[in-house]
């Protein structure tokens, strides 16, 4: 008597011979078969591997594989040796594969989804697998139902990859917690096919770069272009070869290197095939603009290298194309309407309006009055901070204070003023003046904020770190301390509070890359003696401790 045939559901839940089945042995039996059936050849373990990258111990999720083929009466074998009985394998080398099927076994297997019969072709789409060298002339009824089929699968992967970008966006901002990773670890672990994988792959990367975490985005990163060098994405390549090569320019410029990061930019508009992506996807617009233009800008305030052939970097060109570059990408965020991406757009371009007319990058005759481009650079500000204030994006990031806060501070004289009454005579911007400029998207900056003295404004924002209530990074902690010590020491003189915003600004700057401390030790030469003095105690006082 012939064996019986073994009737595989794909639709979920999945079910074999009518009896739930765990989706890992389902899918790993139906690409065996697969390799088998259609390609004639062995199931590498390094293909199981790369589908389930983040599987604690892949080898324990074979063996439990294994037993339920044995339970559902499904020879499968392992190794080199396809002649040898299955019986006398050792199960100790079973992981490392290749794993293999008999040709009778693999005509037992009837595949099925939404009690429809399947072929070799659209069970490949399930697995994610190219299916052009399907022969199976019995596909073509089945493919008409592959709708179906993909609207019926398994909503888990869904479920965990959107839970996990509400949770990036509003959990503890500054932040991805474990809870956050999870949720990603989870979608890709139940991830149907090669889009997903690297759907969930590209979102992980660039959560944790948002959050900072640039190793962990790298990892992402890396796990992301394995699954895209198998070729299973099929349309949407272009789309995620285009992002994958803005992430990687994300990681060269958050690591300084604003070469290889422009050049990653430039490979990718020379692409010929990804060149249409960039013009025609608004989102992918706006990324390539935006983060071309922050690496024009740092090349535009880098300071000149005297080792550097002359006439090598164009400062003031890069500040040009900076603006240009902001410009376009606020129109491709209002174009992909994504209020978040304008909201970026609308902070870079104030911040950068104001850093670069001070720098003398722009408006190198001084045909505008300071005024004018103060509050000019803080009308695009409050637009960010009211776009994240009225929509709910931003993340909780402190660079809108922290950059009204230093724009208020005017023209201000740099040098080292020689007494607390010298640096108190300074003219920022008063609260009352900023506000008016700010109109109409003023809503945000309200008394209960601390809008009522820049003291205030800076102390609000620390509170909310400190109460855990938001998460700042440490360069952010560092920039909110450093306004809150101006401002304390500008309004009420060398008082304890403004001693102690200075200690503690000082042991902050400890916590910074080597490459952004400089900014700030810079940025101590502007505060009275008094205070100085004391931030250069706070420095030294970790070393005599040690």
């Amino acid at each position: 008597m012939p064996a019986p045939l073994v009737q595989i559901d794909l639709s979920p839940p999945y079910r074999v011979n009518g009896q739930p089945a765990r989706y890992q042995s389902v899918w790993l039996l139906a690409r065996i078969w697969l390799a088998t059936a259609r390609d004639h050849e062995d199931l590498p373990a390094a293909a199981v591997r790369a589908r389930f990258a983040e599987a604690a111990d892949v080898r324990m999720m074979v063996s439990r594989a294994f037993a339920d083929f044995a339970r559902w009466g499904v020879p499968v074998g392992w190794g080199g040796d396809t002649s040898a009985p299955i019986d006398h394998l050792s199960p100790a080398r079973r992981s490392r594969g290749p794993f293999w099927m008999p040709p009778a076994s693999a005509r037992r297997l009837r595949f099925a989804a939404g009690g429809k019969a399947l072929g070799a072709a659209t069970v490949a789409r399930w697995l994610g697998q190219s299916a052009a060298d399907s022969a199976d002339s019995g596909d073509s009824a089945a493919a008409a139902d592959d709708g179906l089929g993909y609207v019926m699968r398994d909503m888990a992967f869904w479920s965990h990859l959107t839970q996990a970008m509400r949770g990036a966006q509003d959990g503890v901002p500054g932040t991805l917690d474990a809870g956050v990773a999870e949720l990603f670890r989870a979608a890709q672990r139940s991830a149907a096919d090669d889009f997903q994988q690297a759907l969930s792959l590209l979102k992980e990367s660039l959560a944790w770069r948002r959050s900072d975490r640039l190793d962990q985005s790298r990892a992402a990163l890396r796990r992301f272009h394995r699954v895209v060098a198998r070729g299973g994405v099929s349309a949407a390549l272009p789309t995620f070869a285009a992002m994958g090569h803005v992430v990687r320019a994300w990681e060269h410029y958050a690591r300084g290197d604003l070469d290889t990061a422009q050049g990653e930019l430039a490979r990718l508009n020379a692409d010929a095939e990804l060149r249409p992506v960039v013009r025609y996807n608004p989102r992918v617009r706006f990324e390539t603009l935006n983060l071309g233009a922050l690496v024009r800008k740092s090349l535009a305030l880098r300071p000149d290298d005297p080792k550097a052939k002359p006439g090598k970097v164009d400062r003031h060109a890069a500040a040009r194309d900076a603006l240009q570059a902001f410009s376009g990408a606020l129109q491709a965020g209002y174009e992909a309407d994504s209020v978040d991406a304008v909201q970026h757009a609308a902070a870079n371009i104030g911040w950068s309006l104001w850093l670069f007319w001070q720098h003398g990058l722009v408006d190198e005759g001084r045909a505008l009055a300071a005024g004018d481009v103060q509050r000019q650079a803080m009308r695009w500000l409050g637009l960010s901070e009211w776009i994240c204030d009225r929509f709910g994006v931003g993340g909780g990031s402190a660079w809108n204070t922290i950059f009204l806060l230093r724009v208020a501070r005017g023209t201000a004289d740099v040098e080292a003023p020689d007494s607390v009454a010298a640096f108190r005579s300074q003219r920022p911007l008063t609260v009352a003046a900023a506000i008016d400029a700010l109109r109409p998207f003023h809503a945000p900056f309200a008394p209960a904020k601390g809008f009522v003295r820049w003291s205030s404004v800076a102390a609000f924002a620390l509170e909310e770190h400190d109460a855990g209530h938001v998460r700042y990074n440490a360069l952010q902690l560092a920039n909110l301390l450093m306004e809150s010590a101006w401002y304390l020491t500008h309004e009420q003189g060398a008082t304890a509070i403004a001693y102690t915003a200075m200690e503690r600004l000082a042991q902050q700057i400890g916590a910074l890359r080597p490459a952004e401390r400089g900014f700030f030790r810079a940025g101590l030469r502007a505060f009275p003696p008094e205070l100085r003095a004391a931030a250069a105690e706070a420095m030294r006082r970790p070393r005599l401790s040690r």
